[in-house]
């Protein structure tokens, strides 16, 4: 019977431990996991009246994943971002009557959690099972890794993989009075990752997105989407129509099914979240080279990260992501990828 979950350690140390390559798969996939940042870097479908395919941009080794962090823009391929996504104005936010300065890693402003952030360390196993599925999970602490954070954060991300589905669990848990909005940062793309995204459609069922001003910072106001909705086909809006430029945070208006891509040949994967807001960005280009030795482009895939809003504590009127010692939540990302509906 074969091995439904591989740890093979690489040999090499990093923050203390091994650096883990992490195999789990069934009959219908297998996706490929690094201990570095926790990534996603390889997730293979194999359905029937489809070509096999890799739906996720990606790199062949992790340690070219740690290289980008030494280049900017980095693209985060795959990696769990936090422990606070998306920008965070002046790296500035409030905490405890006061303010809680970052150091900040896009001009004056924080994104992705910072230089230190839970994408660039080497998270630890936790556990590994191949029943009822396939799954790993991972741990990592703030203090720990010496990633800079107000308060003591303990985050625990699972990957499981279910007959026909992906399952990404994000458990932030306080162990001091802190804050978290982390996600997932896969950039997909059904087609296949050698592929465009301008031969999909794209969907997400939102009529309202956050404003940006120009340095894409949110200006705190929600504002409706307007023009090329769906009324019959019951899809959403077509993120398809707007992808250049796209880096935007779209307000959820349903509970399942809240965004669908569909490939040139038909081929569909569907998200559901948790989470109130999707950030949508489309993007790829990037200074190494990808998987199968590619070169990635503006358009090889679509990155969508389930969050709160993002630079939320500094806005009264969006999503409250602080927790007080001892709270937790948990972020949670499903990629459907049957084909029978």
């Amino acid at each position: 019977m074969r091995s439904l979950v591989r740890v093979k350690d690489n040999g090499e140390q990093l923050d203390g431990h091994p650096v883990l390559e992490i195999l789990l798969s069934n009959d219908h996939a297998a996706i490929t996991l690094f201990s570095f940042g926790a990534t996603l870097q390889k997730f293979e479908i194999d359905v029937p009246k489809f070509d096999k395919r890799d739906v996720v941009l990606g790199y062949t080794d992790w340690d070219t994943y740690q290289r980008t962090f030494e280049k900017r823009p980095n693209a985060y391929f795959g990696a769990i971002i936090g422990p606070i996504a998306g920008r965070i104005a002046h790296a500035k936010l409030p905490f405890k009557n006061d303010f809680f300065q970052f150091e900040a890693n896009e001009g004056p402003h924080l994104l992705h959690g910072g230089k230190r952030s839970f994408s660039n360390v080497n998270w630890k196993l936790l556990s590994f099972k191949e029943n009822p599925y396939p799954q790993v999970t991972l741990f990592l602490e703030t203090k720990a890794h010496n990633i800079e954070h107000p308060g003591h954060l303990r985050c625990e991300v699972s990957y499981t993989l279910k007959d026909f589905a992906l399952e990404i669990k994000i458990e932030s848990i306080a162990l001091d009075d802190t804050l978290a909005n982390p996600t997932q940062h896969s950039y997909f793309n059904p087609n296949g990752h050698q592929g465009s995204v301008l031969d999909t459609e794209a969907w997400i069922t939102a009529d309202s997105y956050v404003e940006l001003n120009k340095e894409k910072l949110t200006t705190g106001r929600i504002l409706p989407l307007k023009g090329n909705t769906s009324s019959s086909s019951n899809l959403g809006y077509p993120l398809h129509s707007i992808f250049e430029g796209l880096d935007h945070s779209f307000i959820l208006n349903a509970k399942q099914l809240q965004a669908k891509l569909i490939a040139a040949d038909g081929f569909e994967l569907r998200f559901d979240t948790n989470q109130p807001v999707i950030q949508v960005y489309v993007g790829g280009a990037v200074a190494f080279k990808g998987k199968e030795g590619l070169n990635y482009h503006k358009y090889a895939g679509i990155c969508l990260e389930q969050q709160a809003e993002p630079d939320a504590p500094n806005h009264e009127n969006f999503t409250d992501i602080y927790l007080k010692k001892g709270c937790n939540k948990t972020n949670l990302m499903t990629i459907h990828f049957d084909q029978t509906t």
